[in-house]
C-alpha cells in the first residue's frame, strides 16, 4: 500500500497563519467588550490552540474546576480534567500541564495584546462565568442551554477560523493548526525538546514526519503581499519585526 499509494506531503502549509492573526484584530472579534459570544468563542479558542500546539482531545478536555484555570505571574497554567486520557499517553509518558504566557511579558509592543491568549481566556471566562451554570468543560455552545462543546464542534469552529485563509481546493482541518504552530517555532529557533514537551509528542519522528511544514514559504509569500499593500500592517504577534518590513523579508 505505501509504494502503490504513497502519503504525498505538503511542505508548505496549506493556510496563512498571518493573514489570520490580522483578522482577529479586527471586528467581529475586536474590541472584546463588544464581541459577541460566538466571536470571543472562536478567538480564545485558536489562540489556545495555536499557542498550545494540543490537540482537540486536549482542548475539549480543558475545565473551569477549581486549580484547573490558574493565572500566574505573566500567565495562565491549565490542567485537562483528570479524567482525560491522551492519545500517546503511557505509563512511562505523561503530557504535562499548559502554560501560557501572556504576550506583554514578551513583547513591549502595546498592539500586540490583541493577539494574547490569556487576555482572551479572561474575558471569556467573565462572560461565561453567569452562563454555564454546573457546566465545568472550558468552552460551552455560545447559545442556551450553554452545554459544553464536542470534539467535533471544538474542530468546526477551528476550521472556520482558517477556512477564509486556505489555499486552493485544501480542506481547512483544525489538526492543521498543530503543526503550523510546531513548524513557526521551529523554524523560530525554539529547540525540539521544547516543542515535544509543549505539544505532548513522545518523540520527534511524529513531529518531522507528520507536522513539520515549510511555514518560512508562507511567511515569504505573506510578507511579499503585505510590501504591496498599505504600509504599517502588522503580522505577527510576537516582539519581532513585522512580516512586511525590510528586516523581515
Amino acid at each position: 500500500m505505501a509504494n502503490r499509494r504513497p502519503r504525498i506531503r505538503r511542505l508548505a502549509p496549506s493556510w496563512s497563519l498571518s493573514a489570520a492573526l490580522q483578522t482577529l484584530t479586527k471586528p467581529p472579534y475586536e474590541p472584546m467588550a463588544s464581541a459577541s459570544l460566538a466571536s470571543l468563542t472562536k478567538k480564545t479558542l485558536f489562540l489556545i490552540a495555536l499557542a498550545s500546539a494540543r490537540r482537540r482531545s486536549c482542548l475539549h478536555a480543558l475545565s473551569t474546576k477549581q486549580n484547573h484555570i490558574r493565572f500566574e505571574n505573566h500567565g495562565v497554567r491549565m490542567v485537562p480534567d483528570p479524567a482525560f486520557l491522551a492519545k500517546n499517553q503511557v505509563l512511562s509518558f505523561l503530557p504535562g500541564d499548559i502554560f501560557i504566557p501572556e504576550i506583554k511579558s514578551l513583547s513591549s509592543i502595546a498592539e500586540d495584546k490583541l493577539w494574547c491568549p490569556v487576555r482572551a481566556l479572561k474575558w471569556y471566562l467573565n462572560k461565561t462565568q453567569h452562563l454555564r451554570g454546573t457546566t465545568t468543560t472550558l468552552f460551552i455552545l455560545p447559545r442556551a442551554p450553554y452545554s459544553a462543546a464536542s470534539k467535533d464542534t471544538i474542530s468546526r469552529w477551528l476550521a472556520e477560523i482558517i477556512r477564509p485563509f486556505t489555499t486552493g481546493t485544501i480542506t481547512p482541518r483544525a489538526h492543521d493548526i498543530r503543526g503550523v504552530a510546531a513548524s513557526t517555532a521551529l523554524f523560530a529557533g525554539v529547540p525540539v525538546e521544547d516543542i515535544l514537551k509543549a505539544a505532548a509528542w513522545r518523540t520527534p519522528t511524529t513531529f518531522v514526519t507528520c507536522y513539520l511544514s515549510d511555514s518560512l514559504q508562507a511567511e515569504t509569500a505573506f510578507c511579499s503581499a503585505v510590501m504591496r499593500g498599505p504600509a504599517g500592517i502588522r503580522s505577527h504577534p510576537s516582539g519581532l519585526p513585522p512580516s512586511g518590513s525590510a528586516t523581515r523579508c
